[in-house]
């Protein structure tokens, strides 16, 4: 059985309307920017004060956990030779490491990034590991 034309006319109108209501009204709540600490670390007047997801490498020997508190990091990050600070407030993953990639969420403030929240990836787990196969290792 098919809809009177009219009554399809009258079905687009009304998703198209209830669409254009719910794209208009959107606070954007709920949405983070991801940025490349680079991009951070060069205009940071459009960054701070907004929660963002940052993502960048972490540089080795600045990590450094405050003694007595679980959880209380400070260590640079870093992408394309500029460097950001960051002061981390909960567990780090497991996967978390010097020289390691994070995605840190949270808030740039007086040049230092303030996070809570961190996914990390390990380097060694996704290098490519030598091949049995002689013709495969270059020779």
């Amino acid at each position: 059985m098919a809809l009177p034309v009219s009554s399809k006319v009258f079905i687009s109108l009304f998703v198209g309307g209830a669409v254009f209501y719910l794209v208009s009204t959107s606070s954007g709540e709920g949405v983070l920017d991801y940025i490349f600490v680079d991009k951070v670390v060069d205009n940071p007047a459009m960054y701070s004060g907004r929660m963002i997801k940052v993502h960048g490498t972490v540089v080795p020997g600045t990590v450094r956990q405050k003694k007595g508190e679980a959880g209380d990091y400070t260590f640079d990050i870093e992408r394309d030779g500029r460097r950001m600070p960051v002061h981390f407030t909960s567990m780090v993953p497991d996967t978390f490491a010097e020289g390691g990639e994070v995605i840190l969420t949270g808030e740039l403030q007086d040049g230092r990034f303030e996070s809570e929240e961190m996914a990390a990836k390990c380097p060694s787990k996704y290098e490519e590991r030598p091949s049995a196969d002689p013709s495969k290792n270059g020779r």
